[in-house]
């Protein structure tokens, strides 16, 4: 394979995961004409249609869809090269993708970051806060910190690294019975914390008059005196302006769990975060809480 061949399966990777000739132009940071050039020249160089256009967007067809499979295999390899020779230099440098929801990101992660950031001033963390799931076999993030025990398949990592605990908070001086509950709205419904604020109002609390898509709208919907949310306590007790409100119902909890591609997890830089990130975690899980016994030499080993 030459590298015009590469070239143009590289772009045609960016439209599959884009869905559109514009949306990968602006990822790859070049014009939309040279994107439906390049795949055109592709198809025609394989005598097949790599993409269906309908209503502006593009899918792959079959045989767009065995290219992808192709080009994703090519990309790890080359991506496993660059990261071996990035990490032939002693000195922990280079980029480490981290990513977990929202909340965790902006109100946990960040403003512990700089300590490690001092620690390694050539690392660069790239934080994603992001509610979906992004996919370590697509290289979308190199380490995840989820919710829930993962289902990443045989070439993810995990180890459960903590627990968050939550409580339900409102604004200081209301009166937090009286409040309706701030909630999830339509299609996330199976979040574990939907169903426990469901059962409470099943039970005869207010009904939710406010739904978000993400734990920041609840915490400023609380702090606006819209309702009570239900939001982690390492959250919700570090926001001057909030309050615990006491429910007759235990306390929901759940688990924090830690994700790394396996061919990533013995990079020096790669093993520097995830360090990082297991500190975070006990630090903020509550003393007596159950975490899985692992250490991170096991995990990469």
């Amino acid at each position: 394979m030459n590298k015009e061949d590469w070239d143009d399966m590289r772009i045609v990777l960016a439209v599959a995961r884009a869905g559109s000739f514009a949306q990968a132009a602006r990822l790859l940071h070049v014009n939309e004409s040279t994107v439906v050039r390049k795949v055109g020249c592709a198809e025609q160089r394989l005598r097949a249609r790599l993409f269906d256009r309908k209503h502006g967007r593009v899918t792959p067809t079959e045989a767009g869809h065995a290219l992808v499979q192709r080009a994703e295999r090519i990309e790890s390899v080359v991506q496993d090269a660059t990261d071996c020779i990035r990490d032939a230099d002693s000195r922990i440098a280079g980029t480490v993708r981290l990513t977990s929801v929202p909340l965790m990101v902006n109100r946990v992660l960040i403003p512990l970051l700089p300590d490690l950031v001092r620690r390694h001033p050539h690392l660069e963390v790239d934080l994603v806060a992001d509610a979906r799931v992004l996919s370590l076999a697509r290289r979308e993030t190199d380490i995840a910190l989820r919710l829930a025990r993962p289902m990443d398949g045989v070439r993810a990592v995990t180890r459960k690294v903590g627990e968050l605990h939550y409580a339900v908070y409102s604004l200081r001086g209301a009166d937090a019975r009286s409040l309706p509950w701030l909630t999830y709205g339509t299609g996330m419904d199976m979040l574990p914390q939907v169903e426990w604020t469901q059962r409470l109002m099943q039970e005869g609390s207010p009904r939710s008059v406010v739904r978000v898509n993400d734990g920041e709208g609840l915490l400023a919907g609380a702090l606006a005196g819209l309702g009570r949310a239900l939001l982690p306590t390492v959250v919700g007790d570090r926001i001057d302006g909030l309050v615990r409100t006491d429910v007759d119902r235990p306390p929901l909890v759940r688990e924090l769990w830690l994700v790394v591609h396996s061919d990533l997890r013995r990079l020096d830089r790669v093993r520097v975060v995830m360090d990082w990130v297991v500190q975070v975690c006990a630090d903020i899980t509550p003393e007596g809480a159950q975490v899985q016994e692992r250490s991170l030499s096991q995990m990469c080993g």
